[in-house]
């Protein structure tokens, strides 16, 4: 079996996801908010923007580039196949990754490694 995700085109799935693009980045920043001052956050958000610009001129940049081991990106994957399959719905790499960090964000920001308790 293909495990590989992918994207479905001129479909209903598709047509949804586009409708509900930004439903998992919202619910990571309100989370966030919940669990960080968000000054820290604001400064942490400038830096990443101030290093993702080309020149110092380009308007703020709507994307930002990183590497991923292939496990992460097969897991993110997985994730978008299983998500198409329970709700019907398209869902981005990017959403995907929000939906981890949400859901991951407070246990994370817990632990000893992170500055927690």
């Amino acid at each position: 079996m293909n495990t590989a995700y992918i994207r479905p085109a001129k479909t209903k799935a598709a047509a949804v996801g586009e409708r509900n693009r930004t439903r998992w980045t919202r619910h990571l920043r309100k989370k966030l908010f919940t669990l960080v001052k968000p000054m820290e956050f604001m400064t942490a958000e400038e830096g990443a923007t101030n290093a993702a610009r080309k020149t110092p001129w380009d308007d703020r940049p709507r994307w930002a580039t990183t590497r991923l081991r292939i496990e992460q990106l097969a897991i993110i994957e997985l994730l978008q196949t299983r998500h198409l399959i329970a709700t019907g719905k398209e869902i981005s790499r990017s959403e995907v990754l929000a939906a981890l960090m949400a859901e991951g964000l407070e246990c994370t920001l817990n632990h000893p490694d992170f500055g927690g308790h």
